[in-house]
């Protein structure tokens, strides 16, 4: 007769091996967790690389990806480039549609470079390209002129007499540069030159320094004097010409020579932001406020046969015209006292001060 015995021990291992099925289960869902999480965590990071607006990508690890790239191969094209009198859109048509015209302005972009370009959106409306690898200026030139053309098309708006220009420097490696840095300093002070020299074309940072003729290439069409003078007096002018301050320092070479030889005063006024000896640094952004009231305040006091320029962060230029010391005086306060008005709790000292301007030929006696 046999007997059969069951172990104790059955009960506990089928307990043991359930316990470890879920053990199993709860890992894999953890580790699936893990990996949406993980996921998630790619997409947001992809998503801070991507310029909100225009889809493109925006400065942030743009270096590196350049950087990269020419460490691989140290031979590449750097374009940089924003729209002319982009300021005049928005102030013109509002911020709205300043919007769709970066947009299309990306979109442009988009259809004009190749597969392998990095292309970003710094800001505003400053846009870069790197095209990695070797190309002849030949080919460079091409690729530039496709590129503007691209955008200028994308730009036209039907029904709106609204025409944006481009304006592009273009640097080269590795003889402009071998890393992002150098590459981006070099594009944008060609860039700086086009702006300087009429803006609406290309020029190449390698052609800077020499002063070669025709360095820049311009892409305006051709146009009658009619068609050209139409165009310059589109703009109506409400209190003084502001401009940029190269072009200031042109107007003052001119007034120096020309307008001062005919007996005509001209008093030029420095307007600066003074801190009350205040050791305390202050506020950037205050101060940046503080100056676009004084600027305000400045040309919106003044005519329109007279001349303004932001100078630098605390200081703003301007030239009156047929006005004496006297008169000077009396504009100047009417400016200070707008200002006063218009900048609120924090409302800075402004310092000035008044030189009239002499011809040329008393200014070197």
């Amino acid at each position: 007769m046999y007997t059969f015995i069951q172990s104790k021990a059955t009960g506990s291992e089928s307990e043991k091996l359930l316990e470890l099925e879920r053990m199993k289960r709860n890992l894999e869902h953890q580790l699936q967790e893990m990996a949406k999480t993980v996921e998630r965590q790619q997409e947001l990071i992809a998503l801070a690389k991507r310029d909100s607006l225009t889809g493109l990508r925006n400065r942030q690890g743009v270096p590196e990806q350049v950087n990269a790239r020419l460490r691989v191969d140290c031979e590449g094209t750097f374009f940089i480039m924003d729209m002319d009198n982009f300021k005049s859109v928005n102030d013109t048509y509002g911020h709205m549609e300043g919007d769709h015209v970066l947009v299309r302005f990306a979109k442009g972009l988009k259809k004009a470079v190749d597969a392998v370009d990095i292309v970003a959106r710094l800001g505003g409306d400053e846009f870069v390209i790197f095209s990695p690898g070797h190309f002849d200026k030949y080919e460079v030139k091409a690729k530039a002129q496709r590129i503007i053309r691209q955008i200028e098309r994308e730009l036209v708006v039907p029904g709106r007499l609204m025409r944006v220009t481009v304006s592009m420097g273009i640097a080269c490696a590795p003889h402009d540069g071998v890393t992002y840095e150098a590459l981006y300093e070099n594009a944008d002070r060609a860039l700086y030159s086009v702006k300087n020299e009429g803006k609406n074309g290309y020029r190449f940072f390698a052609e800077l320094g020499g002063a070669k003729e025709g360095a820049v290439v311009y892409d305006r069409p051709h146009r009658s004097l009619e068609e050209i003078t139409s165009k310059l007096r589109e703009r109506k002018m409400e209190g003084s010409f502001e401009v940029e301050y190269s072009n200031f320092e042109q107007i003052y070479r001119f007034m120096e020579r020309n307008l001062i030889r005919n007996r005509r005063e001209v008093q030029c006024v420095l307007f600066t932001l003074d801190d009350f000896g205040d050791p305390v640094e202050a506020d950037e952004i205050a101060v940046r406020g503080q100056l676009e009231h004084l600027a305000h305040a400045v040309v919106s006091s003044l005519r329109k046969g007279d001349v303004t320029t932001k100078y630098s962060s605390t200081q703003v230029l301007a030239l009156l015209m047929d006005v004496n010391k006297e008169n000077a005086d009396m504009v100047v306060n009417r400016i200070l006292a707008r200002y006063r008005a218009e900048a609120g709790k924090e409302v800075m000292n402004v310092r000035y001060d008044i030189q009239q301007l002499m011809a040329s030929e008393e200014v070197e006696k």
